[in-house]
């Protein structure tokens, strides 16, 4: 298989550098400039992806797909924004559980936790939808990770409250919509995760597994470690250290103190996160 060449970078983040034009909101997105075409990974929560492509110098009307890694508005939010300014209909890749009506429980409370808009709507503003359930190539050397296996003992996450309705029945949602990108480059795989509400470690594992490369020239995106708890954030850090990682990246839902242990973890292969990133690759 031929290398991908590009870059990846950071639209949407819950941080921005200083004294920068760029607006911060608690969301991802990412965009990604390959020799296979351009494309948008998750539109963060509508309020910056469209401002902050501007402020990066991003040609948002480039992309020829748009990945959704998982239903939840902080990585949906934003597409009919940028739905609204493509010159036309454009590839839209997501898991079918993408529209499924899930929810919090918070005491008598439901608060509904899934994409803020229904399929309809997206479809007459241009998107088409592409489901997969399954490991997919998406472009030459650029594949969705579609499921992950969960599998390792200690990636629990914070599931506890979460349902979805599935044709009237009430079900524990583990958020089997979650996905990754992972992109065949010069160095190993690249792997783009959204939340990786499957556990990171999980996606990892799956990811070389599936592609058959255990060389991890790259990780950027949101971990979720830093809202799963101290037991598995602390599990998770140390079982990160048997991994072959160039680049790491954790964004968005990490957290704080997550992120500070994993820069002591990990040193100069460690990079803070913010609005307007770059990954060459």
């Amino acid at each position: 298989m031929k290398p991908v060449g590009g870059s990846v970078t950071i639209l949407t983040d819950n941080t921005v550098p200083e004294r920068s034009e760029a607006t911060g909101e608690h969301g991802f997105a990412a965009f990604l400039e390959t020799g296979e075409g351009n494309f948008l990974f998750d539109t963060g929560k509508g309020k910056t992806v469209v401002r902050n492509a501007a402020v990066c110098k991003k040609d948002l009307i480039s992309i020829n797909k748009i990945v959704l890694s998982h239903a939840h508005g902080d990585h949906t939010g934003g597409l009919p924004e940028v739905l609204q300014i493509l010159p036309a209909q454009i590839d839209v890749f997501a898991h079918p559980d993408i529209f499924a009506d899930r929810f919090r429980q918070k005491k008598d409370e439901r608060i509904y936790g899934g994409i803020p808009f229904v399929k309809g709507h997206l479809e007459r503003m241009g998107a088409r939808f592409n489901f997969n359930r399954s490991y997919k190539e998406i472009e030459n050397g650029i594949f969705l990770t579609g499921e992950v296996p969960r599998e390792t003992a200690f990636e629990g996450g914070d599931m506890g409250d979460r349902y979805l309705n599935r044709e009237g029945k009430i079900e524990r949602d583990i958020i089997l919509d979650d996905q990754s990108l992972v992109i065949h480059v010069e160095k190993g795989i690249l792997i783009v995760l959204g939340c990786a509400h499957a556990g990171i470690v999980n996606v990892l594992n799956h990811a070389i597994k599936k592609s058959g490369v255990e060389e991890i020239y790259g990780i950027i995106g949101g971990t979720h470690i830093g809202l799963s708890g101290d037991e598995q954030r602390d599990q998770t850090i140390e079982a990160l250290k048997d991994y072959k990682i160039e680049h790491f990246i954790p964004a968005h839902c990490t957290g704080t103190e997550a992120m500070s242990r994993m820069r002591q973890a990990f040193g100069n292969n460690f990079q803070f996160s913010h609005v307007g990133l770059t990954l060459q690759f």
